[in-house]
């Protein structure tokens, strides 16, 4: 199972854009990638939000981009089916 987002949705908090939506991968998959509006992410937040297994997934996220869109970059480390994440940007 590659990593896919699903549920997406984008809003504005105050001068901030927020995406949030659920997602899913495997321990060992090639790393995923999502576009968020702006010039610097602040917050990344990637929770497994499962009933069994781990209570904690270790993800790393590498900002990079220009023009105003920036990729955020997704290396997951355990199984997960139903997450949820929330990225924060300006």
């Amino acid at each position: 199972m590659a990593f896919a987002t699903s549920n997406v949705k984008k809003s504005i908090f105050g001068n901030m854009k927020v995406l949030v939506g659920n997602w899913s991968g495997l321990a060992g998959d090639a790393p995923g990638s999502i576009q968020v509006e702006g010039g610097q992410v602040y917050l990344a937040n990637f929770q497994p939000q499962q009933s069994s297994g781990p209570s904690m997934v270790e993800t790393f996220s590498s900002p990079s981009g220009t023009s105003g869109i920036v990729t955020v970059t997704v290396y997951n480390q355990a199984a997960v089916t139903n997450g949820t994440f929330i990225l924060i940007s300006v």
